[in-house]
């Protein structure tokens, strides 16, 4: 049985900052170089969530990482003990690992200042003073908000500490996300036999950013089908305020070269979609867009329609999911006539690209 190496403690210097007053515009590009997760990023999980966990080690096996991603757990209804797990596959050798699990969040990031991700299982109720708690460590650069229904001025209060931290919030309401080959977060991608059928263990060149976390993972069907697969997905979340939106995650794939084509799946309700159309117009985003807001069926119901989502309403008509599908055809996106035709659109883009001479990515298989 194999310990989790643990890093050496150091001091963490605490910083001040207020949380409190109106929302600042999310800043990603000036908070973080831009590249979220490589094949050594390390997370620290908040919550009992054995399953999770050991999905994130398989992934991390079949991916071909030679340390688990996932470092230590931190919840504070239990005593400091260590949680066995399994790092291997049932056809070559399986390690059994002890991951240290930790009372006090402080613990946890003092004993491992290389975990640079924390993935809070927090409820809704509690999720803010343990984000609130994290965003005091400076080495942390990614927070993944699992919990749906967080208080909005809850949410907001997060997104100006994290702004001034550099530090990017993935959600609240959200499944989290994936980069093939390198990491994930949770249950993103699914399981194991979904991974391995959609080749999730290596990257491809295609970039989504999805509002819903469910249609993420049907977004990486669709892409698995019709290109050579997804480099990096993230699901912002459904709830109104979005600790990082479409246009953040889009013009961080604008700068990646691996990045050849970009995917957005919107939804009717909130005006996120239009930040990407400016970016279009502006030519901030200048790589091929295929780009889709589901909705479009509320313009066919007389009255005001509540989808899945807490921003999932439209309150003007610009905020209708046809409306958007509109604008963002106009801006130069390539936008299909349904979600049914988006596969479709994505194999027509990469065709485009081949004839240019822009190749897939080299097919490599999984451990």
């Amino acid at each position: 049985m194999t310990n989790v190496t643990t890093s050496p403690r150091r001091k963490v210097q605490k910083l001040s900052g207020d949380d409190s007053g109106s929302m600042e515009t999310n800043d990603y590009e000036n908070g973080n170089n831009g590249i979220l997760f490589e094949n050594d990023t390390k997370a620290v999980i908040w919550g009992q969530q054995i399953k999770a966990v050991q999905g994130m080690l398989d992934f991390d096996f079949v991916c071909g990482r030679k340390e688990p991603s996932v470092v230590a757990s931190t919840y504070p209804f239990t005593g400091d003990h260590k949680q066995k797990f399994y790092f291997g596959h049932k056809f070559s050798a399986i390690f059994e690992i002890l991951i240290p699990a930790y009372k006090m969040m402080k613990d946890a990031f003092n004993a491992h200042p290389d975990a640079s991700v924390l993935i809070s299982f927090a409820s809704l109720r509690s999720v803010f003073e343990t984000v609130r708690e994290a965003l005091e460590y400076p080495q942390i650069r990614v927070i993944a908000i699992i919990a749906e229904g967080v208080p909005e001025n809850q949410t907001r209060r997060l997104i100006k500490v994290a702004n001034k931290r550099g530090v990017i919030i993935i959600g609240p309401a959200t499944v989290g996300g994936i980069k093939p080959g390198c990491f994930k977060i949770g249950n993103t991608g699914g399981m194991m036999d979904n991974i391995l059928s959609l080749k999730l263990y290596r990257p491809g060149s295609v970039a989504y950013v999805s509002r819903s976390g469910g249609m993420s993972n049907e977004l990486n069907n669709i892409i698995a089908q019709n290109s050579d697969g997804v480099y990096q997905g993230i699901a912002i979340g459904g709830d109104r305020y979005p600790g990082s939106t479409f246009i953040d995650h889009l013009l961080q794939y604008e700068k990646d070269d691996r990045v050849k084509m970009m995917v957005m799946l919107g939804e009717l309700g909130g005006d996120e979609e239009y930040k990407v159309v400016e970016a279009l117009k502006e030519k901030r985003l200048t790589k091929p867009l295929v780009a889709w807001c589901i909705g479009t069926c509320a313009d066919y119901i007389t009255s005001e329609i509540q989808f899945g989502h807490a921003g999932a309403s439209a309150n003007a008509k610009s905020e209708t999911a046809s409306a958007k599908n509109l604008a963002l055809k106009e801006a130069g996106a390539y936008v299909p006539r349904s979600f049914d035709d988006l596969g479709n659109e994505i194999a027509k883009v990469k065709f485009q690209l081949l004839c240019l001479g822009i190749q897939p990515s080299d097919d490599t298989s999984s451990r």
